[in-house]
């Protein structure tokens, strides 16, 4: 099932995405740039002497919460995989040409694909309402 169009929207105007994470019992968010993909999973790279690799490896399950400038927010619970070969980092490459700037090319050793798969995805608009749960294929 595609996503609806103002999950896409909200995601696409965040310029970041605050990943969480948890390590050692305590929760660990930062920000991070993502692409999008049609099917609702996130990918986004990091280096591989990152701590937030071995925070991945430990426990791949993550949040990434998005807002944009009009307060809207998504939400989405995933799993993550670092399995990503050459052929995810070359497309990811070509989605997102900013990620040149710390690795020239799918090769490149220091260079970790994060993929989310998405669990539950959740909207909300500004203010004190409800969120409104995104339906997933099984």
């Amino acid at each position: 099932m595609p996503l609806p169009p103002v999950v896409r929207e909200i995601i696409e105007r965040s310029p970041y995405g605050s990943l969480a994470t948890m390590a050692h019992g305590s929760p660990r968010v930062r920000p991070m740039a993502f692409v999008l993909l049609d099917d609702g999973r996130l990918w986004s790279s990091t280096y591989r002497s990152s701590g937030k690799v071995s925070e991945l490896e430990a426990n791949p399950r993550v949040e990434v919460c998005f807002v944009d400038d009009r307060k809207l927010h998504v939400r989405i619970k995933g799993v993550v995989s670092l399995e990503g070969g050459p052929e995810k980092k070359r497309e990811l490459l070509e989605r997102n040409p900013k990620v040149r700037r710390h690795f020239p090319d799918e090769h490149d050793p220091k260079f970790v694909h994060i993929e989310v798969r998405p669990v539950s995805i959740r909207w909300k608009k500004m203010g004190f309402c409800e969120y409104e749960k995104v339906p997933l294929d099984e």
